[in-house]
């Protein structure tokens, strides 16, 4: 059973998210009775999309670390906790806990759904690794398997019904009906960052300042448009990181580029995710008794809002700044290419403010950083764990999952009861 369990991690990892999609649409649009053709083009038109946004977000962050990396260099931070981005991912799958934890989110998504408890179904398989990585530390923090089990049981609860409770905002903005995003990467920083926003819109003046990308067109004409948004902001950050003028000039294309490309690849991706998510009504329609049941997809689906893309250009280099806020230990560098999937939920509860979007992720990440620094304990040592660390003296930790305030409460309770190791 153990062999069946990593075969199956290691069958995941391997396909990635742009190989799990299609097969998971596919199947979903079979069990909710759409005919096979139907079913794989709609499959295959969800994975196209998938494909061409995962290309164009990999230039974003490919343009962005570069700079940022410069900006770093030429300031000469140092901190004691590496950075290793989406390492933790590999961990998630390969901890000795994966397969198990695997089978607990499937088993206990459908319980939720058969008690009423959450209308979400989760069928994005591939970000089960946000429920894994919680399960990976918790594991690497007690060196326990029910410990590793039940947090990351309590971690799916929350996501789960918090997505159900933030859904209806992402589907009017988005026009997606019938869709969830529940996994971490939404939902912790929705936590954080709703309550930031809302009050935002109260303080005076703050509430007062336009800042949505249709009102600055409208004042700046040409110069508001997102393409050349993106395409200043690009050689503003180029000048920051002192890169010559071609290469300013190369990375203000590049965003501008970014900023057209990725809305067109998420509406391909709708073509083939909204016919399953209607499929999917109409079934429980007629066979549940009107039950509701929304599909639980990719937070990339939503990024393409340009308050969004603009908001994600504007933090990222101030999130590498923030590294020396008190209390952070880690410099944040590799996690630079998580920086667009914290920001996904803010810009639209913000109502497309870039202001109040901004403001809100500043406060989500300074979170985040505390978070990572309090379990770069636990996230070096499932490293160890899974091999993937052969110095003892080096800390280790991430931003993207690595800084669950979720997980960190989780951790704390633990360490007060004392069933921690580390």
């Amino acid at each position: 059973m153990e062999a069946f369990f990593n075969g199956l991690s290691s069958a995941l990892s391997s396909l990635g998210a742009n190989g799990i999609l299609p097969i998971g649409l596919f199947i979903l649009a079979l069990v909710f009775r759409l005919k096979i053709g139907e079913a794989l083009r709609a499959a295959l038109t969800g994975a196209v999309g998938m494909v061409g946004m995962n290309l164009t977000t990999d230039m974003l962050v490919a343009q962005m670390t570069p700079a940022t990396q410069s900006m770093v260099e030429r300031l000469g931070w140092h901190l004691d906790i590496v950075d290793t981005g989406w390492s933790l991912m590999s961990y998630a799958w390969g901890s000795p806990v994966s397969g198990i934890l695997i089978i607990l989110g499937i088993a206990l998504n459908l319980l939720l759904l058969v008690t009423n408890f959450t209308k979400t179904l989760m069928i994005d398989f591939w970000n089960y690794w946000s429920f894994l990585a919680c399960g990976a530390l918790i594991y690497g923090a007690t060196e326990s398997v029910l410990w590793s089990v039940v947090a990351t049981g309590i971690y799916m609860i929350i996501a789960w019904k918090w997505s159900d409770h933030v859904a209806p905002i992402f589907q009017e903005a988005s026009g997606m009906e019938a869709c969830t995003w529940p996994t971490g990467a939404i939902i912790a920083p929705a936590m954080i960052g709703f309550p930031v926003i809302k009050l935002c819109q109260k303080i005076p003046v703050i509430k007062d300042i336009k800042a949505d990308p249709e009102h600055l067109q409208n004042k700046l004409g040409v110069f508001g448009e997102t393409m050349v948004v993106g395409f200043f902001i690009g050689i503003i950050i180029g000048i920051l990181a002192a890169f010559d003028v071609i290469k300013c000039f190369l990375l203000g294309v590049n965003m501008g580029a970014v900023m057209i490309l990725l809305p067109r690849m998420i509406s391909i991706m709708m073509e083939g995710i909204l016919p399953i998510a209607n499929a999917a009504q109409e079934f429980c329609e007629k066979h549940l008794h009107g039950k509701k049941i929304w599909i639980g997809i990719d937070a990339s689906t939503l990024m393409g809002n340009p308050c969004n893309m603009t908001s994600i250009m504007i933090m990222t280099p101030i999130v590498t700044a923030m590294s020396i806020i008190p209390g952070n230990r880690m410099l944040a560098v590799a996690s630079l290419v998580a920086v667009p999937w914290f920001i996904i939920p803010l810009a639209y509860y913000a109502k497309d403010n870039i202001l109040h979007t901004c403001i809100a992720a500043f406060a989500v990440f300074c979170v985040y950083f505390l978070c990572a620094t309090a379990l770069a304990g636990a996230h070096t040592n499932i490293a160890h764990i899974c091999g993937s660390l052969a110095n003892g003296n080096t800390l280790t930790s991430c931003l993207s999952e690595g800084g669950n305030p979720i997980t960190w409460i989780i951790y704390k309770l633990l360490q007060i009861f004392g069933q921690t190791v580390i």
